[in-house]
């Protein structure tokens, strides 16, 4: 049995547009983290009433605008800035307001999201619930952004095989046109290895950020344009530039994936200046990886694109279908064999070290 919720395109206004070292596009953490917003005001809401829990979601993307501008020929995007808090502040002390650097864009976006045991409902009570999820994410944020519109919120449930691959197309038919963002991270170890083996021991070994980096940089080769008699280039020499694919065909994007601890786990109110004084805190870096987005009408499975969490020690991270068990095993492999992969940092003893 599967049962799955579609938002169908939504209307987000100034999403959060940064994501770590990357920009374009949210984060997927923003919109499992909306997912888990909205599970938590449906619990208590109804309580008992809906014995299911929102697991996971598939992000398909059907439109963005970056708020960017460039501020010459050949010069790099710059994003627009406003100043914040609002211009009223002004008036407390008689000066401008700072302007706080941030990467804003405007997107619309379609979310399957996954639920974990199958409501049995009636029509009306499925319309009802529909209703009821409606008003439940104007009240939220997706990635930061204001959601000003829901074309439609549909429940779709399946048990049988037929009866699940007239959901697929039910599915598509509320999503499309669109692009399904996909986990990767295979790739990025692949690569990875490949790189290792065609190492030269003279030269530096290469890093994981190196792999990573052939993905999302933009690299050109030239090529030497000798003359007669010529056999080696010199600074007067012509070239012509050739560029170079990226190591996997595909629409290949860098994609920030979860969060890794770098520091022990704090009680609640032993840290300044946190936004919750109640909950436990700890410090976090961001953990990047590769995503590619593929059309919508090649899916064959939903249950493969639905981004869930996974946990495990430091690691807090998003993954796919058999992605997310391939990368338990080899974080738990790591364990074993590498202890400084999920060594436990002291935070103080760390901004000493800085």
């Amino acid at each position: 049995m599967s049962q799955y919720l579609v938002l169908s395109h939504i209307d987000v206004q100034n999403a959060n547009s940064i994501a770590g070292f990357t920009w374009g596009f949210p984060a997927i953490t923003g919109f499992l983290g909306f997912t888990h917003a909205l599970n938590r005001k449906i619990s208590q809401q109804f309580g008992g009433e809906y014995d299911t829990a929102l697991t996971g979601c598939a992000v398909i993307s059907h439109k963005y605008q970056n708020k960017v501008y460039q501020p010459k020929q050949y010069a790099d995007l710059e994003f627009i800035q406003s100043r914040n808090p609002p211009v009223l502040e002004k008036n407390k002390n008689g000066k401008k307001v700072p302007v706080i650097e941030e990467g804003k864009m405007n997107l619309t976006v379609s979310l399957v999201v996954e639920l974990d045991k199958q409501l049995l409902l009636t029509d009306e009570l499925i319309k009802q619930f529909e209703q009821t999820i409606l008003g439940y994410c104007y009240q939220l944020r997706l990635a930061g952004g204001s959601i000003l519109n829901i074309k439609q919120a549909k429940l779709l449930s399946a048990n049988t095989n037929e009866q699940k691959a007239m959901m697929l197309k039910k599915i598509k038919r509320l999503t499309m046109p669109g692009f399904v963002l996909l986990d990767q991270s295979t790739y990025l170890q692949d690569h990875y290895q490949e790189l290792l083996r065609k190492h030269n021991a003279n030269d530096e070994q290469p890093t994981l950020l190196d792999a990573w980096l052939d993905f999302c940089a933009l690299k050109s080769k030239a090529i030497p344009k000798l003359v007669e008699d010529q056999t080696e280039p010199n600074a007067e020499t012509n070239a012509d530039w050739y560029y170079q694919p990226k190591p996997k065909n595909g629409y290949l994007v860098p994609l920030m994936t979860g969060y890794k601890a770098i520091s022990q786990v704090y009680e609640e109110g032993q840290v300044a200046n946190t936004r919750d004084k109640t909950t436990p805190s700890c410090f976090v870096e961001a953990i990047h990886s590769v995503g590619e987005w593929k059309g919508v009408h090649s899916l064959t499975s939903i249950d493969s694109v639905i981004w869930r969490y996974q946990h495990y020690q430091q690691w807090y991270l998003c993954r796919q279908g058999s992605n997310a068990t391939e990368l338990g095993n080899q974080l738990s492999d790591s364990t074993e064999t590498n202890d400084q992969v999920i060594q436990t940092l002291n935070f103080n003893d760390a901004l000493n070290n800085w």
